[in-house]
Order: C-alpha cells, then structure tokens, then sequence
C-alpha cells in the first residue's frame, strides 16, 4: 500500500534545497514527486518518497540538520486546515486532543498521542509516531515531526510552556547543539520513542488565539474531510491517478494498492459506479493536458506527454486525436486563443 502525505509537508523545501545549491526539479523527479507538488500545498504524494527525499537532499547538501530547519521555517502552519483548528482550540490539552483526531488529514500514517510518565504523575509525553509497516521513518522526517510539535506550543501559548525535554529513537545525525536551538531543551538520544516531555499542569494552559466561532468553523471543515474519506471510489481513484501520474504510479495494480484493496475488486466496485478505470485515466489526462496547454511559459509537448505517463509524444498526439480532433499543438493554439472546449 502506498501511504500519502500532503504536499505541504514540502513547505519551505525548495527555498532550503536551493540554498544548499541542490537541483530541485532532479531530486524530485529521483523520487517520484510531481514538480506542482511545490506549489499545490493539498496534492498527496507518496510519504516514503518525501521521507527518502529529506534524507537524500540532507547528505547531498551536507545539512544534517534539514529537518530541523524545515520545521522551524513553515511550523503548524504547514497541517493547513488542521493547524487553524489548533490555533483555536480551548488549552493546550484540547490542542493536542483534536491533533490526535484529526491527524489523519495530513497522512493516514500520523499518530500523536499524550501519554503520562509512568512513575512521574506530574509529567506527560507527547509521543510521535508514523504507524505503517510499509514506511521506514527516517532521522530527518521525526527531527521535523518533534520540532512542529515544539514550535507549534510556542505559537499556541506565545511561549508560556517550554517542553521538559525532547526524545529521538536514533543517534544524533546533527550537532547537538543544532537540537537544543531547535527544541529549547535538553534533547536525549537512543531512546525508545519520539517525544515532547511537558508537565501535566501545561495542558491546562490556555491557546493564546482561541477563538470558539473559528474552532466550530474548523471542525465543520475537518469533518467533512472525515466524511469524505467514504466518498465516491471514482473520486478517490480520480485524486490518486492525478497525484501518480507524472511518476509512472498510475497503473491499475498502483492505485489498487494504494486503497488496500485487490485490483478486481477496484475494477468490480468502479463498475457499481457506472465507470472504469481505463476511463477515469483517460478522463484525467485529457484534464490535465487542458491545464497544461493553457499554460503561456508552459512544458513543451515531450513534457507534457511524460507527464501524463505518455511514453511518447506520438501517443499524446493519438489521444488529443480521439479526444478533440486535433493534433496537442493545435489545440494547444485553441486552448491560449481561448476557443478550446473546455
């Protein structure tokens, strides 16, 4: 199964990597991350490609500390709809609660939960994990996840709690030091969890921001989403294939995957709705080659047929063809003229 993200999680990435004096657009393309992905905050791509991608990027750049430079640059901002819902949440305890239940929006495979320190009532951890037996969480992707979450009580409670301490399961791979700027506090290693230490009596503290008609907005909006989850299969099969596309993902046996489920039950249940899968991909190539064409600095048409999983141009211009009637080039014309169905 393909576990996703949202693109957000990239927030900040390009200004960093170019930083670095990393090539951007080669590095994605490495790893199977469509370039709009950069600019489309809501676009989901695959999480172990963005895992591998921070890794990758943190030794080409020498910045073992890419990680924690991401999370400070974006912070909560970058949970998009969830990240307004804490911003208006009752206390800290509320924050991290509604955290916990709606994680999901950013990837299925967060969990965030407190739990007390055994032993020590007075204390409660904030355990982070990315709970999928097909993700291998790397150094980079927890350094990034622990310091949203310091960041994130900083914003919360204009900084009226400092975390106790901060746990990493592996050993540093940036100066300490780099650490404890980032968290500001003691930071230990080799541990058995990802964690934020706090003491009990800081989720009682008040959200500096909270206001109740924002959090009802918010929470309408989350569940929604929530609902959404047990949508139409088509439009959850139109979504994948738009997001896999430019990387080769988009095959029947993909998609498949990515749902959990096998690909003759895929094709069984789109048949139910009245459609297949041939014709959903169809349907979002000739979208998107619209999109595409319509663009005045636009890729070029060996691009653009790459990005639609086209192996070749010829077979783009097969498909404008039987879609239009029209070579890619003349309805390209049509479409910056403005004359193109749309």
């Amino acid at each position: 199964m393909t576990v996703l993200v949202r693109s957000a999680t990239l927030s900040t990435f390009e200004v960093l990597a170019k930083g670095l004096g990393l090539d951007v657009p080669t590095l994605l393309g490495r790893f199977g991350i469509p370039p709009q992905a950069l600019h489309d905050p809501d676009l989901l791509i695959p999480y172990q490609a963005f895992i591998n991608l921070l890794e990758h990027s943190a030794a080409l750049g020498r910045c073992p500390d890419l990680g924690l430079r991401l999370a400070q640059a974006r912070g909560i901002s970058m949970l998009g709809p969830v990240a307004v819902l804490l911003r208006h949440a009752d206390t800290v305890g509320d924050a991290l609660a509604l955290a916990s239940r709606y994680i999901f929006v950013h990837s299925p495979a967060l969990k965030l939960e407190a739990q007390l320190v055994p032993g020590s009532p007075e204390l409660v951890d904030v355990v982070f994990n990315i709970e999928h037996a097909s993700l291998t969480a790397r150094p980079q992707v927890i350094s990034l996840a622990l310091g949203i979450v310091c960041q994130g009580l900083q914003v919360l409670t204009g900084g009226r709690i400092q975390p106790q301490r901060v746990t990493l399961p592996h050993a540093p791979v940036a100066p300490p030091e780099a650490y404890r700027q980032a968290y500001r506090c003691p930071v230990a290693f080799q541990a058995p969890a990802a964690t934020v230490r706090l003491r009990v009596s800081d989720l009682q503290v008040a959200v500096a921001q909270n206001d109740p008609h924002m959090k009802e907005l918010a929470l309408g909006f989350l569940e929604q989403l929530d609902s959404k989850r047990h949508a139409l299969l088509a439009d959850r099969v139109r979504r994948l294939v738009r997001n896999f596309l430019s990387a080769g993902h988009a095959r029947h046996t993909e998609i498949a995957r990515a749902l959990s489920v096998h690909p003759r039950t895929l094709q069984r249940r789109l048949a139910a709705e009245g459609v297949t899968f041939e014709q959903l991909v169809d349907d979002v190539r000739k979208e998107q080659f619209l999109q595409l064409a319509a663009l005045a600095a636009g890729p070029g048409m060996t691009q653009i047929a790459h990005i639609l999983g086209y192996a070749e141009v010829s077979v783009l211009t097969r498909s404008c063809k039987r879609w239009f009637g029209s070579t890619p080039r003349q309805m390209q014309a049509q479409v910056r003229a403005g004359s193109a169905p749309r």
